[in-house]
């Protein structure tokens, strides 16, 4: 027996019988294919397979945690649109000052592979993103640097228009809570710790020498506030914010954090809570924004509101950097990112610290001038040399206390 494939692609099946020379044979006619079949059948479970392997592997690669965070392009939004400020302070609007963000998410092993080959997101390592601290504390510490930010911004703005406001230490507010660490569970991000054991407690370095000597093993009693307690969301200080106790078991200090081994450990990363004597409020209303890095922008927003409207020269202005209580601009991160998110927004300036130059023009196109600067003294005269009006905004802090007063230790904290 043969098999015999016909032009007409119908299969024949020739049969020949002993029967002298006569030869019979047989065809289905049907037009069934039988091999035909059989292979597409095969090829159809193959490919099935090899789908269900790869949807088993995409499944399985978005389970897998990687140690990175992306970076992409988030808003550019108008200051302006946050504020509010004391009606009889306010003026018309020419131009706008912008700040702008990144969009921060923690990366699978699927997103690792796929943000390769996007052109504008970029990957950090999450020790290079959060430190030392849990992950689960980035956003806490990131609202405590905003509510830093904004603070600082309104004390500089109204120190730059001649505005008197002195500063007082108020206590040493928790940035970060180690884990695991005595203070794990006990304090979070935005406590303000004012007392230990009955000690009155005003700057961060107190709070250390405090701890330090207290031994091992014996129960510290902490009386603490909270930021929101001390300060309205207009920056202007409470008189009398709510007071709690908590009792912490004082550890160890581990030899990685130097300093002698039996000295007493918390285990939290604190900065001195300065308050201010405002001469009013202003309101900054970010949402869920968290972070340090708008603090150039909101000071720069608020002279503008509180100078006649148009420090930028009726042009759309964009600025990152953070801002300190001398007037110091500092570097931040994602600033590629913010690039393309301000000229999406219509900016035609972008003011970033000096340190982040280099990576703006990198994805700048030619209609968006980058001007780098150290301070907001130098952030102005940017301004004033592209056609703004600085009127008040000029005149800079009054001699005293009340132009130049920080907390101690300021120039450390993640949100100057």
């Amino acid at each position: 027996m043969s098999d015999i494939r016909h032009a007409d692609g119908n299969e024949a099946y020739e049969h020949t019988e002993a029967t002298g020379n006569s030869k019979h044979t047989k065809n289905t006619g049907s037009g069934q294919q039988p091999g035909i079949w059989h292979q597409i059948g095969h090829g159809m479970f193959i490919s099935g397979a090899i789908i269900l392997v790869l949807a088993l592997l995409v499944v399985a690669a978005s389970m897998v945690s990687m140690p990175y965070y992306s970076l992409s392009p988030g808003n550019a939004l108008p200051v302006s649109r946050m504020l509010a400020i004391p009606r009889e302070k306010l003026h018309p609007l020419h131009g706008q000052v912008l700040m702008t963000d990144v969009e921060v998410a923690q990366v699978n092993l699927l997103g690792y592979i796929v943000d390769q080959f996007k052109p504008h997101i970029a990957l950090v390592k999450s020790d290079e993103l959060i430190g030392p601290g849990p992950a689960s504390e980035l956003n806490g510490e990131a609202m405590v640097e905003m509510v830093e930010s904004k603070l600082t911004a309104r004390v500089e703005a109204l120190r730059q228009m001649g505005y008197s406001v002195p500063e007082r230490n108020s206590g040493a507010v928790i940035w970060m809570v180690l884990k695991p660490s005595p203070s794990w569970g006990k304090l979070v991000p935005g406590d303000v710790v004012t007392a230990v054991n009955g000690r009155s407690v005003s700057t961060a370095n107190e709070l250390a020498g405090i701890i330090s000597a207290e031994k091992p093993g014996s129960i510290a009693t902490l009386t603490f506030t909270t930021i929101n307690q001390l300060i309205e969301p207009d920056g202007k200080a409470l008189p009398n914010p709510h007071y709690s106790q908590v009792k912490i078991v004082i550890g160890k200090r581990p030899a990685t954090s130097g300093g002698a081994g039996d000295a007493g450990f918390l285990g939290v990363v604190p900065f001195t809570q300065g308050v201010y004597s405002l001469p009013f409020g202003i309101q900054l209303s970010t949402g869920e924004i968290g972070g340090p890095s708008a603090g150039l922008a909101f000071t720069l927003g608020i002279l503008n509101e509180l100078n006649g409207g148009d420090i930028t020269g009726g042009r759309i202005v964009a600025a990152t950097g953070t801002i300190r209580p001398n007037g110091a601009v500092g570097p931040v991160g994602g600033v590629r990112e913010k690039t393309i998110a301000v000229e999406r927004a219509g900016a035609t300036v972008f003011i970033v610290p000096r340190e982040e130059y280099k990576s703006a023009i990198s994805v700048a196109s030619k209609s968006l001038k980058v001007v780098s600067v150290t301070s907001l003294k130098q952030a102005l005269s940017v301004l004033h040399e592209s056609g703004g009006r600085l009127g008040n905004a000029a005149h800079g802090p009054v001699s005293g206390a009340g132009g130049d007063s920080v907390p101690p230790g300021f120039e450390y904290a993640p949100w100057s």
